[in-house]
């Protein structure tokens, strides 16, 4: 499966500002050689897989096998906190794809305090990755949490298969992996929010295109305009979060109300918000 996602920290929100939310308190790693920054002598003991992690952008303090919700190896106890933390929000039977945690530094990652990822050597396994440094607030991180956790469930392979013949006839945006399912919660969003954007509309994008898509009647926050998929991974994060959900009938709102017409979501999201604010 394909997730290839990553949020950026302090997202600008249209309904639930980070100031409003709740505030809330692997069998062994293969070591790689670090990368060339690492030099704390914290993060430079911490087994690292850069071949796992495969990308370039993130600052990898330590990588671990995961096993449902049990972290393996000597972790230490802010990065076992974090993933801790996840599970607090997603019981380890919601994500059997993840097999390894990555802490990362959110300042020397540009920004990036979560990402959820194909592990870059093990084929059909995936990867979380978060902000262990404390370098976001403990809300915010909750909410990234949220963000990824929406992207594991929208590009799960009962969602949109894994076959790239399916692309270019695909009537919906695409993933580049595959066209999704026309029973799948993707397909359902795209083609009631972005009914005439392919990828190859993404691809002739510049970013001063994806700026000027965002307003706040249409979008719950900027990074939402960027890409069909983080638009509906912002808007299932917003949605979690959401004491009560607007009446009225803009594009936002239509959009915060378009999970509830899932059962197993809007069971999923009294999970998480049991976990959130227990």
């Amino acid at each position: 499966m394909t997730f290839l996602s990553s949020a950026r920290a302090t997202p600008t929100t249209l309904l639930v500002s980070a100031a409003a939310l709740f505030a809330l308190a692997l069998s062994g790693c293969t070591a790689t050689e670090p990368t060339a920054d690492v030099t704390d002598d914290a993060t430079a003991s911490a087994a690292i897989d850069l071949d796992a992690v495969n990308d370039d952008t993130l600052f990898v303090l330590g990588t671990y096998d995961v096993d449902g919700d049990e972290i393996l190896g000597d972790v230490p106890a802010d990065q076992a906190a974090v993933w801790d933390r996840f599970n607090e929000l997603f019981p380890a039977e919601l994500h059997p794809e993840i097999t390894m945690f990555v802490a990362i530094d959110v300042e020397q990652s540009g920004g990036t305090d979560g990402a959820m990822q194909p592990n870059g050597v093990r084929e059909g396994e995936t990867y979380l990755a978060l902000d262990t440094t404390g370098g976001v607030d403990a809300d915010v991180l909750d909410r990234t949490m949220i963000h990824e956790f929406a992207h594991l469930i929208t590009l799960r392979e009962d969602q949109i298969p894994q076959d790239k013949s399916t692309v270019d006839a695909c009537p919906v945006y695409s993933e580049i992996d595959g066209c999704p399912f026309d029973d799948s919660y993707l397909f359902a969003y795209y083609t009631e929010f972005w009914p005439n954007f392919s990828l190859d509309d993404l691809e002739a994008e510049t970013e001063e295109d994806k700026e000027e898509r965002y307003t706040p009647e249409e979008f719950v926050t900027d990074y939402a305009a960027t890409i069909p998929s983080e638009d509906a991974a912002e808007v299932f994060a917003e949605w979690v979060l959401a004491d009560d959900l607007p009446a009225s009938d803009s594009i936002v709102e239509q959009k915060l109300r378009f999970f509830e017409d899932y059962p197993e979501l809007v069971e999923l999201r009294d999970t998480i918000r049991e976990g959130l604010f227990s």
